[in-house]
């Protein structure tokens, strides 16, 4: 630890005397050789009076000092500003960036220059080369100051340094798993800890209402979740081990032995770390700021698409058990508006992962059942329906690209409405379902008909059989008397659940026709 602090003021220190002081001997010795050849080539820039020019001198030094002063101050202030609002690592990185040490830089050695020069002139040896240095040093310092300022004002946007950790977490992850830097839980660190200050610019930023910044943020942390995803193969082992700095960190410290052991094995540590500030985020803005929890849920839906297309079974498991967790806190908060828009992102990432895990929709479309279950045991309307729509959906994309597991995902979607412990149960009552259910699942029906599979669409009618007359007659209103495919509200689909094209109608007729007279086995012939 001492080591360290006292790098943080040895190297600089060491630095810049070290090139202040080069730069006063070299001077001086190119006045030295000057004088002894009795050249005076510099002579034309200045007065002929000595006086004037040793007194020019000693006032150029307190004119460089009080720039120095101005300098330090204005930026001591906008820097110290911005960290309140966003993080208090905002200081750290303004000293670590390179221009902005190196301003900075210019002016400590144009003072001690200054002062070197004006305190050792003299009649005898007017050293002229090293005054038309400092002078030059002086006017370059004066000119810096308003484009200085102006970067630093464009350093502070959250855009721009935002991207600068974004960037240089990306570069570090890049080195390890190219072999370029050795993996040490240092290096490990620099990144979590890159991570965390995105994180928490997000959330100060949640409490503030900034949400362009919250957006930001999120943005810049799927960025790093997608490329850290494509580099996991590279990575050495080790990276993948809890190595003692993670148990103190908050997003981990609660942890059970359990859990920490599984994020080893399925090698989840970073998406872990980032998925944890997203379900943050989204669980302190559901209510108030409705546009970044939608971020949440589509940066969420684009990670695990990656997860998905590059096979990471570990990183996919955990951002199914995170659209899970949001489901879970929109239901518990009674915040159907929340539950609803999770389940179209759910949905979107269902539909593409019939493409390369269509098992994995299995999964799903309980998952779909099961909260739409538990939505409905804590009165928060309408999810369940939305459930049936969005699994209604799946199913027919399942359908147009002919997954294997087919048959799987209907008979999944068929025991939407039964409950969780006798859907497994062969012997087990069936429930009488929601009629928005039902609807949904008639919608499908008649998307087979159109396609002539009366085998996927006699599944569908074999499982309404329980239905009372009264209900298969309302559900057959509902479905011929809406006319209108958007919905009369602002919602984020836009689109009436119940509405069915006119093709699709006229193939659920006959569908209907057996359906009231309980002939159940027509669709065979």
């Amino acid at each position: 630890m001492g080591k360290n602090h006292s790098s943080v003021w040895l190297k600089p220190f060491t630095l810049l005397f070290g090139i202040s002081l080069i730069i006063f001997l070299v001077n001086r010795f190119i006045d030295y050789l000057l004088l002894t050849e009795n050249l005076h080539p510099l002579a034309i820039l200045f007065s002929d009076d000595v006086d004037n020019i040793i007194g020019s001198i000693g006032n150029w030094n307190e004119v460089v000092v009080a720039v120095l002063g101005l300098e330090i101050t204005v930026l001591a202030i906008i820097v110290q500003l911005a960290a309140n609002k966003y993080s208090s690592k905002i200081m750290e990185l303004f000293v670590q960036d390179r221009t902005n040490f190196l301003v900075i830089g210019l002016f400590v050695v144009t003072a001690v220059n200054t002062m070197l020069v004006s305190n050792t002139v003299n009649e005898k040896s007017l050293s002229l080369f090293s005054v038309s240095f400092v002078f030059l040093l002086i006017v370059i310092s004066l000119l810096i100051v308003l484009p200085h300022f102006n970067y630093v004002f464009n350093f502070l946007r959250p855009t721009n340094f935002l991207n600068y950790v974004k960037v240089k977490t990306i570069e570090e992850i890049d080195k390890i798993a190219a072999q370029k830097k050795p993996y040490t839980p240092q290096a490990k660190e620099t990144i979590t800890n890159n991570i965390n200050f995105i994180g928490d610019i997000a959330l100060n930023s949640v409490y503030q209402g900034d949400r362009a910044v919250i957006l930001l943020c999120i943005g810049y942390l799927r960025e790093i979740a997608i490329h850290y995803i494509g580099k996991k193969s590279s990575l050495p082992a080790e990276w993948y081990k809890f190595s003692g700095n993670e148990y103190m960190d908050p997003d981990f410290a609660s942890y059970s032995s359990y859990v920490i052991k599984k994020i080893e094995t399925n090698k989840i540590l970073l998406e872990r770390k980032i998925l944890g500030l997203y379900d943050v985020i989204f669980n302190n803005s559901r209510q108030t700021l409705r546009d970044v929890a939608s971020g949440v849920l589509l940066n969420t839906e684009l990670i695990t698409n990656e997860a998905g297309k590059s096979s990471d079974a570990g990183a996919l498991e955990c951002c199914l058990q995170y659209f899970n967790s949001y489901l879970r806190s929109a239901i518990r908060g009674k915040d159907p508006r929340s539950a609803f828009n999770t389940l179209e992102h759910y949905r979107v990432v269902a539909e593409e992962l019939l493409d390369h895990k269509p098992e994995e929709v299995e999964k799903i479309s309980f998952y779909f059942k099961y909260y739409g279950q538990e939505a409905s045991k804590n009165q928060v309307l309408f999810i369940i329906e939305t459930a049936a729509h969005d699994l209604c959906r799946i199913n027919e994309l399942a359908y147009e690209k002919q997954v294997t597991n087919l048959k799987k995902l209907l008979e999944a979607f068929l025991t939407l409405d039964e409950p969780i412990e006798e859907s497994k149960d062969e012997t087990g009552t069936k429930e009488l379902s929601l009629i928005g259910v039902r609807i949904a699942q008639v919608k499908l029906a008649g998307y087979y008909l159109l396609r002539q599979e009366k085998e996927l669409a006699q599944m569908i009618l074999k499982d309404m059989r329980v239905e009372p007359p009264g209900r298969i007659k309302k559900i057959k209103e509902i479905i011929f008397n809406t006319k209108n495919e958007e919905f009369w509200e602002i919602t984020p689909r836009g689109i009436n659940f119940y509405y069915v094209s006119p093709a699709r109608r006229n193939a659920l007729i006959e569908f209907f026709e057996w359906l009231e007279n309980g002939n159940y086995e027509i669709l065979k012939s």
